[in-house]
């Protein structure tokens, strides 16, 4: 297969653009990386973290464990000391890296204008802001998931040695920092195979080479992950077995059963993008659309790669019974914005002469509508924090009465042992009619409203108690709002 040439070397202006869009990714995710632990950061911390790393290599009892990140943040708070900074340092880091991946990947298919404001759009973009402060492996993940698909686009035309080593060690990296990566890779060697057939259907052969190499960059790839997960197959399958089958209760079931609704995650996902870029939703697909059209002749296997990938892991997780997170998609936010900018310009090359604009004027003016569209979305993430439950804290320590009783509804017990340890945990109503003391003045602190109040509508409408609102501390998160309510106590 003949080498496709190389794109020109980005010259001074543009080593200085990409620099000055970097130095403003990491500007934009340093406010707020020292607020307040979310939940599941708070699990992450205390359930792997702060465990010997032996046994953290040897742990895997729930999905919330991204070892390859566990494993980074801890390095970083043994290097700087234990805070929610340190702990999000690495998915920052690798928030700033996936834009200078994205970049380099949107450098070999398209100009490096396009490449520069794709890099331009992903950097203020709202929600990869608000994962680049999110102690999790996700950008990790988005960083390997666009140094993949640049491999796979050059293992593609060139099917070098080299490309597919790295698609390899890629592979390798973004499954030990997240299984749900497994779904990348299937999209995407669901592409390789229909550019091979369409090779073939073109009558333009097919050489052993361009199946044995890829397969040897997987294996390699493959082992890896097999060594490192290792110590903890077995652990794995009990873990994937609890998630699939669900919590026993019915009636926890039944307070999360909407997280395994396609519908649901469209509906999240479209709440997510606020409410200009949710009423632009048909333009943003028309747009992929031209742009996917357009890259077909020349890097067919990156329209394949987003079309397999988005319905394949939505169809296997349903298929699965597991549950369908909108963040199961931010692997493909780069491919996205990289769309998005080239549409702009494809049909900004259709539009402007027609209204006395150069194409790439044009182009340019539509790519800037849109992320000026994006900039809309993005100061709600320095607004709240993602839960504010320091606050919260704060808020009842201020406010309640010597001897006063705190209790922390379900889901709430797990980050108000670590804010506030002395605050009591209640997960049935027999627990709670235990602690629950009419004579005196009680606090009720819970999380996730809608979940909740589903969950353990025994407690909160049980007679007698009169729980009263006294203040809701909002969030970033999605329902992960704090409720705070209050009993007077009667004498």
């Amino acid at each position: 297969m003949p080498d496709s040439p190389l794109p020109p070397r980005p010259d001074r202006r543009e080593r200085l653009a990409l620099a000055a869009i970097l130095l403003l990714a990491l500007a934009l995710r340093v406010p707020g990386l020292n607020s307040g632990l979310w939940y599941d950061e708070i699990s992450t911390l205390i359930k792997y973290v702060r465990l010997p790393t032996g046994t953290l290599l040897t742990t895997y009892d729930s999905l919330n464990n991204h070892m390859f990140f566990s494993l980074q943040a801890q390095a970083a708070s043994a290097l700087f000391g234990e805070a929610p900074w340190s702990l999000r340092l690495p998915a920052m880091l690798f928030g700033v890296a996936s834009v200078w991946a994205l970049w380099r990947l949107a450098r070999e298919v398209v100009s490096p204008t396009q490449a520069l404001l794709a890099a331009l759009l992903m950097t203020v973009s709202y929600h990869h802001v608000w994962f680049s402060q999110n102690a999790r492996g996700y950008t990790g993940l988005l960083f390997f998931g666009l140094i993949a698909s640049l491999a796979l686009l050059r293992g593609t035309r060139t099917n070098s040695w080299g490309a597919w080593v790295a698609y390899g060690l890629c592979f390798a990296a973004a499954m030990f920092t997240h299984l749900s990566a497994a779904f990348l890779f299937f999209g995407q060697g669901l592409a390789y195979l229909a550019v091979l057939v369409g090779r073939v259907l073109r009558g333009r052969g097919l050489s052993i080479a361009e199946v044995l190499r890829p397969l040897a960059g997987i294996g390699l790839g493959a082992v890896i992950v097999l060594l490192l997960y290792l110590p903890v197959l077995g652990q794995m399958s009990d873990t994937f077995a609890g998630v699939q089958s669900g919590p026993d209760d019915a009636l926890r079931a039944d307070s999360i059963a909407e997280w395994k609704s396609p519908l649901w995650t469209l509906a999240e996902m479209l709440r997510g993008l606020g409410p200009v870029l949710g009423l632009a939703t048909p333009v943003i697909l028309l747009v992929l659309a031209v742009a996917g059209i357009a890259l077909w002749s020349r890097a067919a296997i990156l329209p394949l790669s987003l079309i397999a990938h988005l319905g394949g892991t939505l169809g296997l997780l349903v298929l699965l019974g597991f549950r369908v997170w909108p963040r199961y998609f931010l692997v493909d936010l780069g491919l996205i914005c990289l769309f998005l900018i080239h549409g702009a310009f494809r049909i900004g090359a259709a539009v402007g002469p027609r209204v006395g604009l150069t194409e790439h004027r044009s182009g340019v003016i539509l790519a800037g509508f849109g992320i000026a569209a994006s900039l809309v979305l993005l100061p709600t993430n320095y607004r709240y924090p993602k839960q504010d439950f320091p606050a919260a804290v704060a808020y009842v320590d201020a406010h309640r009465q010597d001897g006063a009783k705190v209790l922390a509804l379900g889901l709430s017990a797990l980050p108000f042992s670590f804010y506030a340890p002395d605050w009591t945990p209640v997960e049935t109503l027999t627990e709670f009619e235990a602690a629950f003391d009419p004579a005196q003045e009680t606090w009720l602190v819970y999380t996730f409203p809608k979940v909740l109040k589903r969950r353990h509508a025994d407690i909160l409408s049980a007679p007698g108690t009169e729980f009263v609102e006294e203040h809701y501390f909002h969030g970033t998160l999605v329902d992960g709002g704090i409720v705070v309510l209050r009993h007077p106590g009667h004498p």
